[in-house]
């Protein structure tokens, strides 16, 4: 299964966090943006902030960072405490946590299964 996190601003495409199960969490920033150094205060997940360009910033935040799928579980899935690369669930919850914490920057972070 691959999950994409789309991340925008403006309506411009800024990265794409890239789910495969059982590897690391790709991270992709569009050419304009992969220089930018970014400082953003998390509070919607464990995680505290966001800092770096935003290659390393995502890529730590998405194979590093701890998270809880308690809030995005699909039914009959199971309960999981760690990285986003560790399973799609973990993913989603990184995903919709960093969307709260971008939408009121002017950012948007979109979701698509393939």
């Amino acid at each position: 299964m691959v999950i994409i996190a789309h991340i925008s601003r403006n309506g411009v495409r800024v990265a794409d966090a890239i789910y495969r199960t059982g590897l690391h969490v790709d991270i992709q920033v569009s050419k304009p943006f992969r220089h930018e150094k970014i400082h953003f205060p998390l509070e919607n997940s464990e995680n505290k902030e966001l800092s770096g360009t935003w290659e390393s910033a995502l890529d730590w935040y998405f194979n590093e960072g701890v998270f809880d799928s308690k809030d995005s579980l699909f039914p009959g899935e199971t309960r999981r405490v760690g990285n986003a690369r560790d399973h799609k669930s973990l993913f989603r919850q990184a995903a919709t946590a960093l969307w709260k914490d971008l939408e009121p920057l002017g950012y948007t972070v979109e979701i698509e299964f393939q």
